[in-house]
């Protein structure tokens, strides 16, 4: 299958990738911070790519002053090697691995001192061999009107909305998998409210 997906990040680095015409290990995120586990970070939509650009620019002081670009990328990857979570199915696999993990623990006696999303989804690409995995988080916008409740709940009150922004994130574990290479959009940014590109 072939995913056309779009990255957000500085002028700088879009450049250098899109130069090198391949996923700079410089650029890869790692760490507990990133909920997929580490690879290279990807909307499906342009815009979202171009909020996260401008944001990163914005707000992050190692980046002010800095453009920013979108990059698009088609993505080559076989239907099996891809882990989507918004799909019940794969949602089951996610949640029996944890499950197992935990129990191995258990038989183990060993305490689980704290867990993190980006661990389990580490261990999940090294033991099936994924190479790309999305998901749909929601979150949170400044300039909400409402204030959210992430619940199916049809109780009072009823000036909580359960409308709430949400962005679909892919992320690439392996450069291999991309075949195209092309800046979409640049500019330099101001600061703004989050959710609108400008």
């Amino acid at each position: 299958m072939i995913l056309t997906l779009f990255h957000g990040n500085t002028q700088s680095a879009i450049d250098e990738m899109v130069n090198a015409r391949q996923l700079l290990e410089k650029f890869r995120s790692t760490g507990d911070s990133h909920y997929l586990g580490d690879g290279f970070y990807f909307y499906n939509d342009p815009i979202q790519a171009e909020v996260w650009a401008k944001m990163k620019v914005n707000r992050n002081p190692k980046y002010f002053g800095e453009n920013w670009a979108v990059m698009k990328c088609d993505i080559k990857v076989e239907e099996d090697r891809f882990l989507d979570l918004d799909n019940r199915e794969e949602q089951d696999f996610f949640f029996s691995e944890m499950i197992r993990l935990y129990e191995q623990l258990e038989t183990r006696n060993l305490e689980l001192m704290e867990y993190n999303d980006a661990y389990l989804c580490n261990h999940i690409a090294s033991i099936t061999e994924v190479q790309l995995i999305s998901k749909t988080f929601p979150y949170l916008d400044r300039e909400e009107a409402f204030p959210s409740k992430f619940s199916n709940d049809k109780v009072p009150p009823y000036s909580i909305t359960r409308h709430f922004r949400t962005e679909k994130q892919y992320v690439v574990r392996h450069s291999n998998l991309i075949s195209s290479y092309v800046i979409i959009k640049s500019g330099k940014s101001r600061i703004r409210k989050r959710g609108v590109a400008r």
